[in-house]
């Protein structure tokens, strides 16, 4: 029992971390920014794939040539690129590690935010797995349930560890 005890307590503190995380990440939303995980490597080295990129909505009247910013495509892809040109009803983007501009011109309804300067490499991983797997999360709940039970003492009043019993007081 003592093995299962110090199994269910070293789980339940990588749960906790794991949470702890988690957590973090979602900071930047109470300002506004949307977390975003980076699937491809069409913006390295600027965003490294695998990490994390935020965005906030804007006004497009702020934008300007150079900005990297998120946008909705047709077919309801997400994709982070950079500003090359601003025309009359849209925008010319590019990615940082792409040769040529991307083939079709993004409306001014279809962006989404201007990117955060930050992304946070590698933690995107762990985001992606969490959200595709969310069936994950009821045996971290079980550990958590298991650690409550499992590490909470009975308290005895009659035979307390701090007390001893009434013999000895």
């Amino acid at each position: 029992m003592i093995i299962l005890k110090k199994t269910v307590h070293v789980l339940a503190i990588i749960v906790y971390i794991l949470i702890g995380i988690y957590a973090l990440l979602c900071i930047p939303m109470i300002l506004g920014y949307r977390p975003l995980v980076v699937l491809s490597g069409s913006m390295e080295p600027t965003y490294k794939v695998g990490g994390i990129l935020y965005y906030k909505k804007i006004d497009v009247k702020e934008l300007k040539v150079g900005d990297p910013i998120t946008f909705k495509l047709d077919d309801g892809a997400v994709v982070s690129h950079r500003i090359v040109e601003i025309k009359e009803n849209g925008v010319i983007t590019k990615g940082d590690a792409n040769n040529s501009n991307d083939p079709k011109e993004i409306k001014f309804d279809n962006i989404m935010g201007r990117d955060a300067k930050i992304c946070i490499p590698y933690v995107g991983y762990y985001v992606k797995f969490i959200n595709d797997h969310l069936i994950v999360s009821i045996p971290l709940i079980i550990i958590l349930i298991l650690e409550f039970f499992l590490s909470n003492k009975n308290f005895d009043i009659e035979r307390s560890e701090n007390y001893g019993t009434k013999e000895e007081q």
